[in-house]
């Protein structure tokens, strides 16, 4: 998969594909079984109309730009680089990651379509129902053809649910700071995973992982059934969490690092935690 970064600055000198693309677009923050539901529908045109299949997403949510109050404790379930993974694996041929910032949020839905999507030779555009772009937000997916002349045929699908509820980032997220970790797997359809960096600080007999993410979601306090894995050794452990009582103090995750046998002697070892139950 071909990853390819674009911003207001130099998006212009970005060489679009020859080929006409099918277009996937969405935030895909955690890439639940709802984004990768929108991602299949639009592998499964790409592969019957023999065309590539391309992905747009963002470096930021909205929320980093425009809110500094309350929240902007706004938190990802994935790192880009986990996003990036995770498409990956759905097949995708190009990944756009566009940079998200005052510029780009006050372009017009018509200017978003002649940059972004005419301008990428996207032919069909397939998003989610809930999908909105443009300045303001408020433009939905279904406005894009009439918008670009019909030079674009679009395919909005439909909301997927999990126990007549929404599956969206926004639950998800609320059932990890739950601590309600299963659940959550369950309507990711993978199992929710962090990074860090283990030092060899302890504190009673338990070794401090610095997350690699200071935004990411992580549970509430309390213990928790996780794959850890350091210096390719994985071993199935109960990981502790401690959040602080302050949104300005970072929550911090301990491990034994006893569990794990001839690791390196150096204060800081790449960790990463799949988190399987509370």
């Amino acid at each position: 998969m071909q990853i390819i970064y674009l911003n207001s600055h130099h998006q212009h000198a970005i060489t679009p594909p020859k080929q006409p693309i099918v277009l996937a677009l969405g935030f895909f923050d955690g890439v639940h079984k709802g984004h990768q539901f929108v991602i299949q529908t639009a592998a499964k045109i790409a592969s019957k109309k023999r065309l590539p299949l391309a992905v747009m997403t963002f470096n930021r949510h909205a929320s980093r730009i425009f809110n500094h109050g309350p929240s902007a404790s706004f938190r990802y379930l994935t790192t880009l680089k986990q996003k990036a993974e995770l498409i990956k694996k759905l097949h995708a041929d190009i990944l756009y990651v566009v940079d998200f910032n005052h510029q780009f949020a006050s372009l017009s839905p018509k200017a978003f379509i002649n940059r972004y999507v005419i301008g990428l030779n996207a032919k069909i555009v397939v998003a989610g129902f809930d999908y909105t772009f443009g300045q303001g937000g408020t433009t939905t997916i279904d406005s894009m053809a009439a918008i670009s002349d019909q030079l674009i045929k679009t395919v909005t699908v439909k909301e997927l649910d999990s126990q007549h509820t929404k599956i969206s980032s926004t639950r998800i997220r609320k059932l990890i700071s739950q601590g309600k970790i299963t659940e959550a797997n369950r309507l990711l359809g993978h199992s929710y995973e962090t990074t860090g960096k283990l030092i060899r600080a302890q504190i009673d007999g338990l070794s401090i992982v610095n997350p690699s993410s200071r935004l990411q979601q992580l549970p509430k306090t309390g213990n928790y059934l996780c794959d850890v894995t350091i210096s390719n050794q994985k071993k199935r452990l109960s990981v502790h969490v401690h959040q602080a009582s302050s949104h300005h103090s970072p929550a911090v995750i301990y491990v034994n690092r006893a569990l794990f046998h001839h690791l390196p002697h150096i204060n800081s070892l790449p960790v990463t935690i799949e988190w399987l139950s509370g």
